[in-house]
């Protein structure tokens, strides 16, 4: 999912859908292209040293903690929560500063 690519909804909640919530912490995340990224947080890694260890990362939003079904096919099917992060985007790409911009809220 590219933010520079007119995203849809449906394209956010099949990234969403596709991550394992029992896999481990995931970090949504987007690179300095507009590309979307749910990544999962390598174990033994803190979500800061993953910030650290992505160089194109522009955006980057609060960690979604494991067990918590932030992520995962439930979290994809909660159109609400899937509204607030997509119109989230909206808001925080166009203006994303120098640096990575930290959303602690959607």
């Amino acid at each position: 999912m590219n933010l520079n690519s007119n995203p849809t909804i449906a394209d956010q909640c099949a990234l969403f859908a596709a991550a394992n919530d029992s896999a481990g912490h995931h970090v949504l995340w987007v690179d300095n292209l507009g590309e979307v990224h749910l990544s999962c947080i390598p174990t033994g890694l803190s979500p800061a040293g993953f910030e650290r260890s992505q160089q194109s990362m522009k955006v980057r939003y609060e960690t979604f903690q494991v067990g918590n079904g932030y992520v995962g096919q439930a979290a994809a099917a909660d159109l609400s929560f899937m509204g607030r992060i997509f119109s989230s985007f909206q808001e925080h790409w166009p203006s994303a500063a120098t640096g990575v911009d930290y959303v602690d809220h959607f």
